[in-house]
């Protein structure tokens, strides 16, 4: 199932450059907007931190508009620009939940952790270890978070629930997931964050959830199947003849396919 995931991930990305990269623009006005938001805690700390809610806050939404929106992407749809007004609309409510999550998350990464850094002994280590690994999987967490908000459940508060619920009971894909997002996190910061940028990260996420959602409505129907050895060729043909049998070889040399 990885194997298709990246090659999906890639041509869904393939496909729809031009418009990602437009979104990108807008998560690189962010990064500025970011920089402002950290020279107001010279001004004074109260200020910076009401700042940096609310930018969380905003961002969280043009986040959630634009995960809603490459969910089109993915489920190979060509969306335009009212589309992507209704997108940002919808997302204010779930970006409350998801800024608070961030921000906690933000507080154990950058203040907490290197609080108990600073502890020596026993004690300091076991709660950095444990911290980190609550980081970690509420990292991994998010990535499922506006998926599943825009392809199966709308509460807020049952997205977080299901979200946790993805991680565990697919542990070795959600690591792969997130050292996925790290890595094209990463390339973007070579292409100053246009190619393939935050918005890819996002269509990349809601990609993974489409695929693992085709796993539970196995499940589902055939309630005693072993959870162990899912028919993935099966469940992904489909989706395998969408995507076309296309290679990177064939859209550099076409005339060798």
């Amino acid at each position: 199932m990885i194997g298709f995931y990246i090659k999906k991930a890639f041509f869904d990305g393939w496909d729809n450059l031009i418009g990602l990269i437009i979104l990108n623009l807008g998560f690189v006005i962010s990064l500025g907007i970011a920089y402002a938001v950290f020279l107001s805690f010279q001004v004074h700390a109260v200020i910076g931190v009401v700042l940096l809610i609310l930018y969380l806050w905003g961002l969280n939404i043009f986040i959630g508009g634009v995960s809603f929106y490459v969910k089109e992407f993915v489920f190979y749809q060509r969306p335009g620009a009212r589309e992507f007004i209704d997108c940002l609309k919808s997302a204010w409510k779930p970006a409350v939940m998801h800024t608070i999550i961030m921000f906690i998350l933000l507080v154990m990464i950058f203040f907490v952790i290197p609080f108990y850094a600073s502890f020596e002994g026993l004690i300091g280590a076991v709660v950095i270890a444990l911290l980190f690994w609550v980081s970690l999987f509420t990292a991994m967490g998010l990535m499922y978070y506006f998926p599943l908000i825009a392809q199966l459940e709308k509460n807020p508060k049952k997205a977080v629930k299901k979200s946790f619920l993805l991680v565990f009971d697919n542990i070795g894909f959600s690591f792969f997931l997130l050292l996925y997002t790290i890595l094209n996190s990463i390339i973007s910061i070579l292409t100053a964050f246009l190619i393939p940028g935050f918005s890819s990260v996002l269509m990349s996420h809601q990609g993974a959830v489409k695929l693992l959602m085709f796993k539970y409505d196995y499940l589902e129907e055939t309630p005693d199947a072993n959870r162990k050895k899912i028919p993935w060729t099966a469940l992904l043909f489909d989706e395998k003849e969408k995507v076309g049998h296309r290679s990177i070889r064939g859209m550099i040399f076409p005339w060798k396919e």
